[in-house]
């Protein structure tokens, strides 16, 4: 039998990566955005606002 799928270093592999599910109390928590329209992304180019405006509008 090959161990070439074993991963000996310790490391997290597969789903544990990702995050926990939220509880129901950290969910109504969060922070809610009202519009796409107000999703604001730094440092885009002007045709890159102009791409992702139009890519919302889709």
């Amino acid at each position: 039998m090959s161990d070439a799928a074993h991963h000996s270093d310790g490391s997290a592999r597969g789903t544990s990566l990702l995050p926990a599910d939220l509880t129901p109390d950290q969910l109504a928590s969060a922070p809610v955005i009202a519009s796409l329209d107000t999703l604001l992304i730094d440092d885009l180019t002007d045709d890159e606002d102009d791409a992702f405006a139009a890519a919302l509008d889709t």
